[in-house]
């Protein structure tokens, strides 16, 4: 993908072709110059709600999943059930009333009507209900013992579980980053992320270069893939710590 953003349409079609005759950056610099698409705004756009959304739900989830792991109170069950509901249900069968809960709120196609139904997360919460589960009871024991209120109790915890946190902070991010369908729907054009923009540029036609698309596309994977390798011991302890409890 990296090397066709240096080719023209018939290399790129041509399987057997893997480096380009010459390596002109004239279609890195179109795209990068906003020719076809404003990927600079797309790009800041996509990080800004991913980031934002990913700071938010890793503490939602693992204030959640530290009440459903450690604590009894009535209604327990029904937030597990709810947890899972969330990872059972399609995103295409939220997304009605997520639109119209936005709406009600006034906050169609501004950044806000993103982030906020992302702090929400299913998967983050069984996880860290998992996390909270390994760390010894004693300590709950010792807190309550001390007098320590629940909400201390939590934030004496959250050192002992950075691994963890960092991990569902990338996973999460990544699944931001790529979100589709709820960014379609709420979002303005003119604060549309990468994949919208990116959507855009296919066009039967063939008037948009492919080159350009596999530039488009380099920038859309290259943050992921530099944020997995420069986090992935945190990420690879803390999924081990997991899948062992």
């Amino acid at each position: 993908m990296a090397l066709s953003s240096f080719k023209v349409n018939h290399e790129i079609y041509n399987p057997l072709i893997l480096f380009p005759s010459q390596f002109s950056t004239q279609y890195i610099s179109d795209a990068l110059n906003g020719k076809y698409i404003d990927i600079k705004s797309a790009f800041f756009s996509s990080f800004f709600i991913s980031l934002v959304q990913a700071s938010g739900s890793v503490f939602i989830s693992a204030s959640t999943g530290f009440v459903l792991a450690r604590y009894r109170f009535p209604g327990k069950q029904l937030l597990f059930i709810l947890s899972l509901t969330l990872i059972i249900l399609p995103r295409q069968a939220l997304s009605v009333p997520i639109f119209e809960w936005i709406n009600i709120l006034k906050l169609s196609g501004g950044y806000s009507s993103v982030i906020l139904p992302g702090f929400t997360s299913g998967i983050g919460i069984i996880f860290f209900m998992q996390v909270f589960k390994s760390i010894p009871k004693e300590y709950i024991d010792m807190a309550r013992i001390e007098g320590v209120s629940t909400h201390r109790t939590f934030l004496a915890f959250l050192p002992m579980i950075t691994p963890a946190m960092i991990t569902y902070g990338v996973i999460h991010f990544i699944l931001a980053w790529h979100d589709h369908l709820i960014p379609l729907l709420l979002l303005e054009d003119s604060k549309r992320t990468l994949p919208l923009a990116l959507a855009t540029l296919y066009d039967p036609s063939q008037r948009v270069p492919q080159a350009i698309v596999m530039t488009a596309s380099t920038v859309m994977v290259l943050p992921i893939a530099l944020l997995f390798g420069l986090l992935y011991r945190q990420f690879k302890s803390a999924i081990s710590e997991v899948l062992v409890h």
